[in-house]
């Protein structure tokens, strides 16, 4: 499934940097998108969620020509520090582009409908709450994310993100999943995974040193996930997806496997340890302290199709997401 929109020149410009990224992510083996696939159309994310910033939710005010921030990138060797302190950019995989949760554009990524960056209401998502309580965030967002992006993607996401919104208040990043191998090499890879993340928030800090940095974990727990799915037509896509059978939440007969759940557990909790660990050497980045984890599930929160997957949430999915991380967002920036 592809869909054709016309970009605008700063659009053009961001979609050359998402092919690079998407070259970079098709090296990976196909088994590491155990949860978050790669999608054609995922090139298209950095200039769509710009352009999405320029105009929807016109209604509320919220989204001005965000684009217009991106007329020019950042003079060789300086920093944004000469930029007013402003916006929110995100950077990941598709748990942050709104992948799969708009009816009419099932499989593909719907940056409105972003927990972090969408514009639509009905999510509310963290850049409109934010722009609620500070005006000056109106029109400065970008969200950089791409379905299927590795932690080896984050310094080129942060690279053209920074060019639009130069000096961002906040950072987010939600990067847990794609990396995954779940073939018994998984604890070999958590360092050069943290590798990786360290480079983009090195990037970042360096750029714009006020920025405050999220690391968001996996939301929820596949057990409780899993859960919720029983009964619905996500078990057997859920089998099928899985990388291996050691992370496959579902026996042959689509009864929870528990020994698998707590193995896939147990990874996932291998690479945001990393996250901690690497968070921890930059002063401005902060993890959400497990706060996603929590994140309860409900069945309601998916669109059942064949593009189905554990990160991709429907409306009312994003939208409780959002309202579920907006403390934490708000304690890590001082807003009480």
């Amino acid at each position: 499934m592809f869909r054709l929109i016309r970009p605008s020149l700063a659009g053009a410009a961001a979609l050359v940097a998402a092919l690079l990224a998407l070259a970079a992510v098709a090296h990976r083996n196909w088994g590491q998108a155990m949860q978050v696939r790669p999608r054609v159309c995922a090139v298209l994310a950095v200039w769509v969620a710009v352009l999405t910033a320029a105009s929807c939710g016109s209604s509320s005010g919220l989204a001005s020509a965000a684009a217009n921030t991106a007329a020019a990138s950042l003079p060789s060797g300086t920093t944004s520090a000469s930029h007013p302190l402003r916006g929110i950019i995100a950077l990941g995989h598709s748990g942050l582009t709104g992948e799969n949760s708009d009816p009419q554009s099932l499989g593909v990524p719907a940056p409105q409908d972003s927990w972090a960056t969408g514009t639509n209401p009905a999510v509310d998502s963290i850049y409109r709450r934010l722009a609620a309580v500070d005006p000056t965030t109106r029109g400065h967002a970008v969200n950089a994310a791409a379905g299927g992006a590795p932690a080896a993607t984050l310094v080129g996401q942060a690279t053209q993100a920074l060019r639009v919104v130069p000096n961002p208040r906040l950072v987010i990043i939600e990067i847990v999943g794609t990396d995954i191998r779940c073939d018994g090499s998984d604890s070999s890879n958590y360092p050069v995974f943290g590798q990786q993340v360290n480079a983009a928030l090195d990037l970042i800090a360096r750029q714009a040193p006020h920025a405050t940095i999220l690391l968001v974990s996996w939301p929820g727990r596949p057990l409780q996930a899993s859960k919720a799915i029983i009964g619905t037509a996500a078990v057997p896509i859920s089998r099928a997806n899985s990388a291996s059978e050691m992370c496959s939440a579902f026996d042959p007969s689509q009864r929870l496997d528990m020994k698998h759940i707590r193995t896939w557990t147990g990874i996932i909790e291998g690479y945001e340890s990393e996250l901690a660990k690497v968070c921890a050497t930059v002063p401005e980045c902060h993890t959400d302290n497990g706060r996603a984890t929590h994140f309860h599930v409900r069945t309601s929160y998916y669109n059942y199709t064949g593009d189905w997957d554990y990160q991709h949430y429907n409306v009312a999915g994003l939208a409780a997401l959002a309202k579920f991380m907006w403390p934490t967002v708000a304690k890590i920036l001082n807003l009480h």
